[in-house]
């Protein structure tokens, strides 16, 4: 789920500092992002808060800052920052999606799947989302709608070994051990990291 989550917030960075580069913006912007680029994300949020000290209205300041936050685990106030630039731009999908995945961290599952929801009907072909909802099911305890949204993120990227993982788990929980094994096989050949112990024993 973390490189779903790394990409996302990768995005963010490299557009937002593009894009400002571009127009000559205030260096101290440019050297928060510059501190993330060097995984220095403290020191990154502190510039970051400062612009917005300045500047309430610079979007990407608090954009990126909600991604140092999420970076250091401070899911919270990563939410709270996205919840502003939401309220300044409600048709923004990217952000959704970035919300969606704080909110999963901090298991306001409901909520997370209301955001990946808003960003389904606008980009149906977005796997990630797709992938991020089922986690919510999963941990809902809706299994079948996990296998569901699972099923659907594999459809449009069928090298992600992480989905097959869980679609197996789902699998598990609703007794098809025979797609359990298929799938536990499927993330192993795609170089899944974790052991697979657990759910290869539905192979024999």
């Amino acid at each position: 789920m973390k490189k779903h989550l790394v990409l996302a917030i990768s995005v963010i960075l490299i557009f937002s500092s593009q894009i400002f580069a571009q127009v000559d913006a205030d260096q101290l912007f440019l050297d928060g992002c510059n501190h993330v680029v060097e995984g220095k994300y403290k020191k990154a949020a502190k510039c970051f808060t400062k612009v917005i000290e300045s500047d309430s209205e610079f979007e990407f300041a608090r954009v990126n800052r909600a991604s140092c936050y999420a970076l250091m685990g401070k899911h919270k106030k990563a939410v709270a920052d996205l919840n502003i630039v939401i309220k300044n731009d409600p048709n923004n999908e990217f952000i959704y999606e970035t919300r969606g995945y704080e909110l999963f961290e901090i298991k306001e599952y409901d909520k997370a799947i209301k955001d990946f929801n808003f960003v389904l009907e606008r980009m149906p072909d977005n796997f990630s989302a797709y992938f991020m909802r089922g986690l919510c099911y999963y941990d809902k305890n809706d299994f079948n709608s996990a296998i569901s949204d699972f099923s659907k993120s594999i459809e449009l990227n069928e090298t992600d070994s992480e989905a097959y993982y869980f679609r197996a788990k789902a699998y598990v929980e609703v007794e098809n051990f025979e797609k359990a094994c298929l799938d536990a096989q499927k993330a192993q050949e795609l170089g899944f990291h974790k052991s697979l112990k657990k759910l290869l024993k539905y192979c024999g």
